[in-house]
C-alpha cells in the first residue's frame, strides 16, 4: 500500500513516520503548558509547571497577610479621657468592651451623680482586650472613684501611660491627688502614671482688697486722732499732738504702696455753715502739707473738707462737739 503526504506528494517511509510521531509528541508538550501559546498573563494564584513535580506560585509578593488587632497595635493602645471639673465629669475616647465602658461610667456616676456625667465613650471595633489596655481602664476607673473636689483636670489613659494634667485649687488638694495617683499606680501594674497637675498662684489682690488692708491700719490711727486736740480753736495749724500721730503715716504708706489716702476735715455746728466748710478744707490741706513735709508721697495724698455735714456724735454736748471736730484718714 502506498501512503501520500499532501504537502509533499511523496511516499511515506519509516523515517517519515518517525518524524510525524515526533511532531505529535511535541504538540502534546506544548499543550501541557497553559498560556504558552497565548499572550495572556497567568492569573494570580495559578501555578506554572516546571520539571518534575516542582511548581512556582504566581501570587503577588506585595500582598500583605491579615493582621489581628493585637498584632497591629501595642498592648497599651487605648485612648480614654475623663475631664473633671466643678461642672461634673465628661468621658471621651475608646474602650475595648461594653463592660469597660459601663465600669467607667458607673465610677463617674458614683463620684458626682448621674446628672453630672456625660458619656461619649465608644467601643473600638477590632481593638481586642489585652493586659496593657485593661490596666489602663483600671487606672482610669480607680482614679474616678477617688478624685478629690477642687480640681479642673483631664485624666487620659493611652499607650500604657496614665497622665493627669490640669489644676488643683490648693496644696492640700494637690497632695490628695498625688496620694490617689500612687494608689492608681499600685493597682495598675505596667501603666506609667504621670502627674502634671499644678496649683496656680493666687490672683493678685484687687484694689478694694488692698485698700481694705490699709484701712485696717488707718482705723487704729483714726481712733487715736479722736483722743487728741488736733487744732486750736478757729485755727488750721496742727497741734504738736496731731503732728506726733501724723508722723506714723509715711511708714504706714510704705507698707501699703498701692493705695492712696484721703485726709478729710470735719467741724462741729458752731459758727456758720460756710465758715465751717472753709475751715474744714483748710485743716485737711494743712494736714496733707505736713505729711508731705515729713516724707509722705504727695501724689498718693488728697484732702477734702466736709464742714459740719458728717457728724459722728451729737453737737448738743461739749464732748460730742469735740468728737465731731476731727480729721479722718481713708484708704482707696
Amino acid at each position: 500500500m502506498t501512503v501520500w503526504i499532501d504537502a509533499f506528494s511523496a511516499p511515506l517511509t519509516r523515517l517519515g513516520l518517525l518524524s510525524l510521531l515526533a511532531i505529535f509528541v511535541l504538540g502534546l508538550s506544548i499543550l501541557a503548558v497553559p498560556g504558552l501559546l497565548s499572550d495572556d498573563e497567568p492569573n494570580s494564584g495559578d501555578t506554572v509547571g516546571l520539571s518534575g513535580d516542582a511548581e512556582v506560585s504566581t501570587t503577588a509578593a506585595s500582598e500583605p497577610e491579615s493582621i489581628s488587632a493585637d498584632e497591629d497595635q501595642p498592648d497599651g493602645v487605648l485612648l480614654a479621657t475623663a475631664r473633671v471639673s466643678a461642672d461634673g465629669i465628661v468621658l471621651d475616647g475608646l474602650v475595648t468592651t461594653e463592660g469597660q465602658r459601663d465600669a467607667l461610667v458607673d465610677s463617674a456616676r458614683r463620684r458626682v451623680g448621674p446628672a453630672l456625667v456625660e458619656d461619649n465613650l465608644e467601643v473600638a471595633t477590632g481593638l481586642t482586650s489585652s493586659v496593657g489596655r485593661d490596666n489602663g481602664v483600671v487606672a482610669l476607673q480607680s482614679f474616678l472613684a477617688g478624685v478629690p473636689d477642687g480640681v479642673t483636670i483631664a485624666a487620659t489613659s493611652a499607650d500604657g501611660r496614665f497622665e493627669v494634667v490640669g489644676e488643683a485649687v490648693d496644696d492640700a488638694t494637690s497632695t490628695q491627688l498625688q496620694e490617689l495617683l500612687a494608689t492608681v499606680a499600685a493597682a495598675s501594674p505596667g501603666v506609667d502614671t504621670v502627674n502634671d497637675v499644678i496649683v496656680p498662684p493666687p490672683p493678685p489682690p484687687t484694689q478694694e482688697e488692698l485698700a481694705a488692708a490699709a484701712q485696717f491700719d488707718l482705723d487704729q490711727l483714726n481712733a487715736l486722732l479722736l483722743e487728741e486736740v488736733l487744732f486750736a480753736t478757729g485755727k488750721n495749724e496742727p497741734t504738736e499732738e496731731f503732728k506726733a500721730l501724723l508722723d506714723q503715716l509715711p511708714e504706714l504708706m510704705d507698707r501699703h504702696p498701692a493705695v492712696r489716702i484721703e485726709v478729710a476735715g470735719h467741724t462741729d455746728d458752731r459758727g456758720s455753715e460756710g465758715g465751717n466748710q472753709e475751715l474744714s478744707e483748710q485743716r485737711a490741706a494743712a494736714a496733707v502739707a505736713y505729711l508731705v513735709e515729713i516724707g509722705a508721697p504727695a501724689e498718693r495724698l488728697s484732702s477734702r473738707g466736709a464742714g459740719e455735714s458728717e457728724p459722728i456724735d451729737t453737737n448738743t454736748t461739749r464732748d460730742g462737739r469735740a468728737r465731731n471736730r476731727r480729721v479722718e484718714l481713708t484708704a482707696f
